[in-house]
């Protein structure tokens, strides 16, 4: 899914496009980068107020890795899915996931058990980096 916002400022249409570009989870601080690498002039800051703008507007999610740094890809949140991440090269795959709407239903029926949420994740390499 691409970041569909409609562009106020030069800054984050540079954004949206290198997160439109990647199919992984990027950092503030990445993400600055590919920008620098590209000859964009945009301060780290802007680029932390525009991800914090376009996640409030549901277009991009978020996850907090094991180092505490939070990354930013563009998501479809109107569609149920998980995400299978490549451990070696970081592409992300969308993992549609019927199987636990059926999981959830089959909780509720035989204990009772009203499911609030779930996470999940799935690890391994993609078909570029078997």
């Amino acid at each position: 899914m691409a970041v569909r916002s409609e562009y106020v400022t030069r800054a984050r249409e540079q954004i949206a496009n290198v997160l439109n570009s990647e199919r992984r989870f990027l950092s503030a601080a990445e993400i600055h980068q590919l920008l620098e690498a590209a000859g964009a002039k945009v301060a780290l800051s802007t680029v932390y107020r525009n991800l914090e703008h376009l996640q409030g507007k549901g277009e991009l999610t978020a996850r907090t890795e094991g180092d505490g740094e939070t990354r930013y890809m563009p998501c479809e949140p109107q569609r149920h899915h998980h995400h299978a991440i490549c451990s070696k090269c970081g592409r992300v795959e969308d993992v549609d996931c019927r199987a636990i709407e059926q999981f959830t239903e089959s909780l509720r029926t035989s204990s009772g058990f009203q499911l609030d949420g779930h996470a999940m994740e799935f690890f391994g390499r993609c078909r570029a980096c078997r």
